[in-house]
């Protein structure tokens, strides 16, 4: 290094290609860090491999919390936005009505173990549309261990779509407790969304807001059809007032509701028209892809 010091020449045969054009710039006192750190690696080719094996082990000291997927599978129901629950057979929560779900394998994503949630314990093939909701992290969410739970939000447009006997469906309705009351599809039970397992009764609440924002300023309304080429402004209108919970004026919906649909360039009309039990309505085909689109 002393060497180096008293010889210009020495110390810019020391710098490294990409400092060789630059040393005008640089005093001597920077050449000699420079080599004293080149130096040193030279000396220690450990010093990063014993960094990594730090890093490691530093890792290995934190206990790593499980991670599942929880999954809201909504659909309309006569003319009623409805829930898929199942019934847990073990514990905890046994006997209680809870949301599907499934622990995150180690080789796959969180979308992964949606997809094969979808497919193995639902049974249910061809796309279905989803989305995450959000983290669940409470500390004491699930009384076994640390468990982390990444919700998704799913839309079934036929309730027929699901076709297993341990799943069943419930319509959500306001009740006098501030809590949503469900009650069975097909069945004679109904309880209050506290009764569920975990922390799911806070789940449902947060993906029902989440439904009742969207469904004004995205093209989400349309998941929901049975039949997305023909249907018409009365039955787009119904699935709006089942997922708001609220009525809507015929008339209103038409003129804002289908022409923002329709100058946001989510539908157009088929030219044809449907005949039931009023005057022939006009058929309407979605054909807005996944785009947004936002209600001014």
């Amino acid at each position: 290094l002393e060497s180096s010091w008293n010889s210009s020449t020495e110390l810019h045969g020391h710098l490294p290609n990409k400092f060789k054009n630059e040393t005008k710039y640089i005093d001597s006192s920077f050449y000699l860090c420079i080599i004293i750190n080149i130096k040193m690696k030279q000396n220690n080719p450990s010093t990063e491999q014993g960094s990594d094996r730090r890093e490691i082990r530093m890792l290995s000291e934190y206990k790593h919390p499980y991670v599942t997927v929880d999954l809201l599978l909504f659909s309309v129901i006569d003319g009623q936005l409805a829930i898929n629950l199942t019934v847990r057979d073990e514990e905890p929560f046994k006997d209680m009505y809870a949301l599907p779900g499934s622990f995150i394998r180690e080789n796959e994503s969180a979308e992964g173990a949606v997809e094969r949630l979808l497919s193995d314990k639902l049974e249910l093939s061809g796309q279905i549309y989803t989305e995450q909701l959000m983290t669940f992290s409470d500390v004491n969410r699930d009384p076994r261990e640390r468990v982390i739970s990444i919700a998704y939000i799913g839309i079934i447009p036929d309730k027929a779509m699901v076709n297993v006997p341990w799943m069943k469906w419930f319509t959500i309705q306001s009740s006098n407790v501030g809590s949503y009351k469900l009650c069975q599809v097909d069945g004679d039970e109904s309880f209050i969304c506290t009764c569920l397992g975990f922390d799911h009764d806070k789940m449902l609440e947060i993906a029902i807001d989440r439904l009742r924002g969207k469904i004004d300023y995205t093209d989400i309304i349309f998941k929901f059809l049975k039949d997305s080429k023909q249907f018409t402004a009365g039955t787009l209108r119904e699935i709006y007032q089942s997922v708001t919970g609220q009525e809507i004026n015929r008339g209103n919906f038409t003129k804002y509701q289908m022409n923002t649909y329709m100058e946001h360039g989510l539908i157009k009309k088929t030219g044809s028209i449907s005949i039931g039990r009023g005057r022939p309505a006009d058929t309407y085909s979605y054909i807005g892809g996944d785009r947004l689109w936002i209600k001014y």
